[in-house]
């Protein structure tokens, strides 16, 4: 799987806007900025990474079930 340098400028700025969320705007965890950059990073690698691990993350999944009751 090749990466351009589109892809990784791409990438990075997804960790560095996750990781700054939560540390430098003092936002809480699992907040929407870190999701968006999570759903990126997944789209654009196929990793599925929690940018805040400490945090139990609610996955689509779970979101349509809750949605169904």
């Amino acid at each position: 799987m090749g990466f351009s340098i589109l892809n990784i400028v791409i990438i990075v700025g997804a960790l560095v806007a996750g990781i700054g969320s939560t540390l430098y705007f003092k936002m809480k965890k699992d907040n929407p900025v870190e999701e968006i950059a999570e759903e990126v990073i997944k789209q654009k690698t196929g990793f599925d990474i929690d940018l805040s691990p400490g945090t139990p993350e609610k996955s689509k999944k779970d979101k349509k079930d809750k949605d169904k009751k």
